[in-house]
Parts: structure tokens; sequence; C-alpha cells
């Protein structure tokens, strides 16, 4: 038996996913259409990219990232984004408040008056999460921010700084999670 290029390709790809080396499907087909926030608000919005944050091996959450620019020139300072957050685990909304403005102060966003000021409207802001929740931005640049959980509107942030510095958090190169940040944004080939 003959065997082609294109034949041998597809049974290493299947005896890989049999193996559980591989997923038979391109992981992409898993996520969600965009949601309807992402089509009204940004032209042209496509899937940038996806990952997963872990800390110390444990999985905190999945995030998405949707845009319309292009992975290469990509600026979340001036492209509009909406970035979606699945939790793996359970969490109390102050302390997601807490741990924004750590990450925020680590790039360098804001004074230290004014963090404290942003930590004031997230508190009040972020709700508790529990394993399978969801949690999103929707950053329109040099305007604000809206914040959605599950899906439905939870706020409205009009505050382009406090909004480049939430999403900053993810997106900028100085983030904690640089991992993360190339996955979202489409950098990492999968």
């Amino acid at each position: 038996m003959k065997f082609y290029p294109a034949q041998i390709i597809q049974s290493a790809l299947l005896c890989a996913a049999l193996l559980g080396l591989a997923p038979l499907a391109n992981a992409n087909d898993n996520l969600n259409p965009p949601p309807k926030q992402v089509t009204q608000t940004i032209e042209n919005a496509k899937l940038m990219g996806w990952g997963t944050l872990r800390w110390f091996g444990l999985r905190v959450y999945d995030g998405q990232l949707w845009s319309n620019a292009e992975p290469e020139g990509f600026n979340y300072k001036r492209d509009p984004s909406w970035l979606e957050l699945k939790y793996a685990r359970s969490f109390d909304g102050s302390d997601i408040a807490e741990r924004s403005i750590d990450e925020m102060e680590d790039i360098g966003a804001g004074t230290e008056e004014k963090r404290k000021v942003w930590l004031a409207k997230l508190t009040a802001i972020m709700p508790n999460v529990e394993k399978g929740h969801s949690l999103s931005a929707l950053h329109t640049p040099g305007k604000g921010l809206h914040f959605y959980r599950n899906g439905l509107p939870l706020a409205k942030v009009d505050d382009p700084e406090l909004a480049e510095a939430f999403m900053g958090i993810w997106l900028d190169p100085k983030t904690s999670a640089p991992e993360m940040r190339r996955e979202l944004i489409g950098l990492k080939k999968r």
C-alpha cells in the first residue's frame, strides 16, 4: 500500500488524538461565537487568541480576547477589545479588586492616590465569582470600560485611565503573565 504525505499526516494526527496527545478538532472550535456586545461595538471583531492563567499549576481562569486588530500590530491602548475570563475557582469580589490594583501597580499604571480611588471603584463593581462564572470587559480606548458578569451588564466605568490600566493587567508588555498575554493577543502559535 502506498501512502501519500496528506494521508500520513492525517494518520499521525488521528493516532495522536486517540492517544490524548492532540485534539481531534481545532481548539478554536470549542470557543463560543463573539458575544453580541462585541459584534455591536467592535466592527469586524475576531477572536485574537485564548489562554489559561495558572498559579502554581492550578488553573485560575481561561481567557479570550476579541478585537479587530492584527496580532502583530495590536495595541490595547488604541484598539477596542473584549476580554472575557471564565473562572475555574471561586473568588471574593474584593479580592479580585485588590489583586487588580496590585497588578496595575506592577505595570506602572496610575499614581498611588489614583490607585486608591480605583480600588474603591473596583471593589464596588467586582462581584464574587463561582467556578464557571465569567467576567468580561469591553474596552473602548479613550472612553472607558463596560463590565459584564456571565454576559449580563454589570457596570460602566467612564475613566479612560482606569480602563487602560485594567486592560493592561493582561495586555501590557509588563504584565505578570507574559505567556497568557502572547496567547490572548494571538502571538503564540498553537
